[in-house]
Formats: C-alpha cells, sequence, structure tokens
C-alpha cells in the first residue's frame, strides 16, 4: 500500500479544523485513517489520545497509545532526532491511561461487590 504523506498531513489540519468547531466525530474519522496508516508524527495520536480520554473511553485511549509507541519505535530505529523524546512521552502516557484503567475496573468490582 502507498502512503500519500500529503494527504495524510491534509487529513490532520482537516481533523484539527473539524475539533475546532465541535465535530470531534469527523476528526476522530481523520485521525484513524492516519493511525490505520501508520503515520510518522505525533499529531493524530496525541489528537486521538486527548479526545478518547475526554471521552472516559480507555480501551481506544490505550490502542492508539499503543499503536504510537509502535510507530515512534520506528521512528527511533531510523535515527530520526525527533522519536526518542515522543516515544518516551507516549509510553508515559500509556502507563497513565493503563493506571487509570485499573483503577476504573477495581472500583467496578467494589461497586458490584456492594450490590450483592
Amino acid at each position: 500500500m502507498e502512503i500519500n504523506e500529503n494527504l495524510q498531513a491534509e487529513r490532520n489540519l482537516k481533523g484539527a479544523e473539524f475539533e475546532k468547531t465541535g465535530n470531534l466525530e469527523k476528526a476522530v474519522e481523520l485521525y484513524e485513517e492516519n493511525v490505520a496508516e501508520s503515520f510518522k508524527g505525533n499529531h493524530p495520536y496525541d489528537r486521538l489520545a486527548t479526545i478518547y480520554k475526554n471521552q472516559n473511553d480507555i480501551e481506544n485511549e490505550i490502542r492508539v497509545l499503543e499503536k504510537a509507541i509502535i510507530v515512534f519505535e520506528e521512528i527511533t530505529l531510523e535515527d530520526r532526532l525527533e522519536g526518542l523524546p515522543k516515544l518516551f512521552r507516549f509510553k508515559n502516557r500509556l502507563e497513565k491511561a493503563v493506571q487509570t484503567q485499573t483503577q476504573l475496573a477495581k472500583l467496578a468490582r467494589q461497586k458490584k461487590s456492594k450490590l450483592k
């Protein structure tokens, strides 16, 4: 599959415009296309992780961050200087998201056991 970097950049720009106008559904759709194509920049991963976090959709936040880590591990191997700090940032965000997911699951179990 041939990747069109201009199209990917255009999706990011349009996604940002949709976010500004409150059309998160369309923004997510465009960012997800770039994530599916392993876009080699942080924008769609950052934006999707933030949108999903704000929507309390921890599973999708984690999925996007895991994909970002894979992409930025490749970028780091290619010796692109910006790769390593972004890789560390995505790993840190993933760790926090997993902690949140664990805490929410624990709270749900506690609530369920109190209902019995």
